[in-house]
């Protein structure tokens, strides 16, 4: 009883940059005309917005326009921290009666409850796949009429960045006709990219993080199988690798283990493409780690026997200070990679670097 008191709060609280932007916004359809007051009130409201007046990006609905989804409030910067402390607040009572249990490690958990809200909000997000792995007893709490409830903040950014990186990993994963592809997830976390996008036979999906993490999201995939049998073929072939990635030498080895296919098959008229997939990974990495990170990356899938390697990331890069494609693409060259400029969409936020890059050894070798 007083879990479920408890959790009715969070909800509340959650709610409450919703009730003041409602009250705050000047309705289309309201016969009463908005008074000077409140027509001050909400401009002050989107001027304090964490997300407003940002001169070096696209303004933020034009980029969540982009990539088809809709873009997150503009609300103040306080607001944005509450809904934050309450979905921090409310996680060891959601998963009380949890066998499964998962600690959250670098905040997969809260995103992976995000991401429940995003999918049951827009079911082309993830077709429930995150609201699946949650526990039974407690995930009511965001199911998909509830979950409208819940004011566009942080899980509609996690749905922004999700929707970006959905597009432009298929794009890279399928692109290659005749070859054989590695789909490899830096930072996997509690993803379920690889089951949705998972379609080509030729394609691969191993993912990398770290062991007790690992270990989490195989107890919630044992139950995500259970709810849904007919991806049980596309869970087990997905691999999982285990390693830290901020230590150089476990990062190798893990990178080495991940393309290993490529290694222990001998080489073949079909061309070898890598595909990595880095999602808030870097902004919790020391900036030199960061960048031995990409630089290690492209080196190890070249050599594998790789043709042609790409890097699609939604995260913060090491070095670049702003939102500008030029210092952007000086970071990613010291990797030897090349920053596709039509892909670039920085965003607000602290995964702020959005965009794909890529390198091909036919350009190393001219």
């Amino acid at each position: 009883m007083a879990t479920t008191r408890a959790l009715c709060i969070c909800m509340a609280a959650l709610s409450v940059p919703a009730s003041a932007a409602l009250c705050g916004t000047p309705s289309s359809r309201s016969q009463i005309s908005p008074s000077p007051r409140s027509r001050a009130a909400w401009s002050s409201w989107r001027r304090r917005g964490v997300y407003a007046g940002r001169e070096d990006i696209l303004p933020l609905r034009e980029i969540a326009a982009s990539v088809g989804v809709a873009a997150p409030w503009t609300a103040p910067r306080w607001a944005w921290s509450l809904a934050w402390k309450c979905g921090h607040f409310a996680l060891p009572l959601l998963h009380r009666w949890d066998p499964a249990a998962p600690a959250d490690t670098n905040v997969n958990l809260w995103v992976l409850w995000l991401k429940a809200i995003a999918g049951n909000r827009r079911r082309t997000a993830d077709g429930g796949l995150a609201y699946d792995m949650l526990p039974s007893a407690t995930r009511r709490v965001v199911c998909r009429p509830v979950a409208w409830l819940y004011p566009r903040l942080h899980h509609q950014n996690v749905a922004l960045r999700t929707a970006f990186l959905d597009k432009v990993v298929k794009a890279e994963a399928e692109a290659g006709a005749n070859s054989s592809t590695i789909v490899c997830v830096l930072g996997a976390g509690f993803d379920v990219r690889p089951f949705r996008l998972s379609t080509q036979p030729d394609v691969s999906w191993v993912e990398i993080d770290l062991p007790h993490v690992v270990g989490q999201k195989l107890s919630l995939l044992r139950r995500l199988r259970d709810r849904r049998p007919a991806l049980a073929r596309q869970i087990d072939a997905v691999r999982h690798v285990q390693a830290n990635l901020s230590h150089h030498e476990e990062m190798l080895a893990a990178l080495r283990d991940a393309l290993s296919p490529f290694r222990q098959t001998p080489t073949s008229t079909c061309s070898r493409r890598v595909v990595f997939v880095i999602e808030a990974l870097m902004i919790y990495l020391p900036p030199a780690a960061a960048a031995a990170l990409l630089a290690s990356a492209v080196e190890e899938a070249a050599a594998a026997g790789a043709s042609s390697v790409s890097v699609c990331f939604a995260d913060r890069l090491p070095g670049a200070e702003g939102c500008s494609f030029q210092a952007a693409r000086d970071v990613l060259a010291h990797a030897q990679l090349d920053l596709d400029e039509s892909s670039w969409l920085p965003k607000p936020g602290l995964a702020r670097h959005m965009g794909c890059a890529r390198w091909a050894a036919a350009t190393t070798e001219s």
